[in-house]
């Protein structure tokens, strides 16, 4: 379990140090759009509701348990 502690902790590091921007409402990366949910509200990772940021962190771990079951 620590390893996935360990894991996760690495995963919000390199999501703090992105430059990748979010839409507050849906979290969605930004990339090339301009707009998203009809609103212009994108943000960094660390100014994301702690919730949210949970969720994505979660969603890139569930990635890495789905790629790790097919190795």
């Amino acid at each position: 379990m620590t390893k996935m502690k360990n894991f996760e902790s690495e995963i919000r590091q390199e999501f703090m140090q992105s430059d990748t921007k979010y839409c507050v409402y849906c979290t969605e990366p930004k990339n090339d759009k301009m707009t998203c949910c009809e609103e212009y509200h994108f943000v960094p990772f660390s100014s994301l509701y702690p919730q949210d940021q949970s969720i994505l962190i979660q969603e890139q771990l569930d990635e890495y348990n789905k790629w790790s079951a097919a190795q």
